[in-house]
């Protein structure tokens, strides 16, 4: 594309990388380092303007800043986070050669986007030039967000907390979520794992298999998979906000998690691995299935080998929707709190959320595919893989799996019942293949 002077591209790189255990923008991504893959995409875009924010060992960046044509803005108090090298990379574009139209925020943790979502974020702001922009996979917010100039004094000026989270915030009605089709734009890399995976996506990527959740359909094949609620929990006063506080089973729970035992015997599975969200409430349920099955389970498996002792495996991408400050309260107080806020979650259900570190439905969906897809990758590793996967959740965790295995609608799934001890089945039957 032609070199386009309107925007900036704020490339953050000024942080510890503690987390990652290595310095972020110089860890490679195929022939080439972190910072310098986000440099391409921005010049690919057109955006030739860019601006490089250092602060940890920024002698290290000093020479590709240079060789890319990259403004260094050094963040001298890079130690308090991110939103102080946005001020940085701001302050020292509008004090250049002149008020851009808008900033592209583009973090060396994110550097697999592609040109094409710049492009239509571009589009995006030609009609609505007011608008702060972020691409959006399956509904959850990815980068780069991208900022109209007419906010950066308001920017540069607040002091307050959420940092830039809590300005976009601010601007709900102003706010565009894009949804994209390529799962780059969510995918980071804090950490060696999340690493690993940003490189085995850019592989695929480079063979051209288009992927969503890598490998998910294909080994999803000739399975089934038994998705079960938590038996009920021990009862409050009266119903609270339950996402990720641990609430033990009632006794009616433990009941009803030996009577689904029953039922899945009725299927005449054979397993060595039940999957559960760590909090008690599914941990114990899987528990009491578990001991059930071992009763009755075959001797011997299709290996003709000793059946092995089963395990309760527990996966923490499995838990509940995270509700921050709202988790285990009651409703009515919520309600009576925060009028305003309780009425904006009954009309935005799928993408509100209570607080600047919570998830709504469409980061749940993310979140729990991802889990699915880790869990699938360890039967295909396991010494004894199973044709049935069970998975013991919540009633989020399980609507959402189901919108996204059977293309239905979020909106009318999250509003399915699913009763606790409640039981749904997956199979090559009634489950749509996504045609890639």
């Amino acid at each position: 594309m032609e070199n386009d002077n309107r925007f900036v591209g704020l490339i953050l790189a000024a942080g510890y990388s503690s987390r990652m255990g290595a310095f972020k923008p110089l860890l490679p991504i195929g022939d080439v380092t972190a910072i310098e893959r986000v440099a391409a995409t921005l010049k690919k875009a057109g955006i030739h303007n860019m601006i490089g924010v250092t602060g940890f060992q920024r002698e290290r960046l000093s020479s590709i800043l240079a060789s890319e044509g990259i403004k260094e803005a050094y963040n001298w108090e890079f130690e308090q986070g991110m939103f102080s090298s946005i001020k940085a990379g701001i302050r020292t574009a509008v004090n250049g050669t002149g008020m851009p139209e808008g900033f592209f925020l583009m973090l060396v943790d994110c550097p697999l986007i592609p040109a094409e979502v710049l492009a239509l974020m571009i589009e995006k702001h030609k009609a609505s030039p007011e608008a702060f922009i972020v691409p959006c996979y399956h509904g959850k917010n990815g980068h780069p967000l991208f900022i109209p100039a007419l906010y950066a004094e308001e920017i540069l000026s607040y002091e307050g907390e959420g940092g830039i989270k809590a300005i976009r915030n601010s601007y709900e009605d102003k706010l565009i979520r894009l949804e994209v089709d390529t799962e780059a734009v969510v995918l980071d890399m804090d950490t060696p794992e999340s690493y690993a995976e940003i490189l085995k996506y850019d592989e695929a990527q480079l063979k051209q298999t288009g992927i969503r959740f890598a490998g998910l359909e294909e080994e999803l094949m000739g399975k089934r998979l038994f998705l079960i609620r938590h038996g009920e929990i021990r009862q409050h006063r009266e119903k609270i906000f339950l996402g990720q506080t641990d609430v033990p089973l009632s006794e009616t729970g433990r009941e009803q998690a030996a009577r689904v035992a029953e039922e899945l015997k009725q299927y005449d599975i054979s397993v060595t691995r039940i999957y559960t969200s760590d909090l008690s409430r599914t941990t114990e349920t899987a528990e009491i299935i578990k001991e059930s099955l071992i009763r009755t389970l075959r001797k011997k498996d299709a290996y003709g080998k000793a059946n092995p002792e089963i395990q309760v495996i527990r996966e923490p991408m499995l838990r509940e929707m995270c509700l921050g400050e709202w988790d285990g309260q009651f409703i009515s107080e919520i309600e009576k709190k925060y009028p305003e806020e309780y009425q904006k979650r009954g009309a935005q259900l799928l993408i509100y959320k209570s607080g600047l570190d919570c998830e709504n439905f469409y980061d749940l969906q993310y979140r729990a595919m991802k889990g699915l897809q880790h869990i699938l990758e360890q039967e295909r590793k396991a010494e004894y893989p199973c044709d049935d996967v069970v998975i013991v959740s919540h009633a989020g965790v399980i609507n959402v799996i189901r919108s996204y295995l059977r293309h239905t609608d979020l909106s009318d799934e999250i509003r399915n019942h699913i009763p606790n001890g409640g039981m749904l089945v997956i199979d090559d039957s009634n489950r749509k293949v996504r045609r890639l």
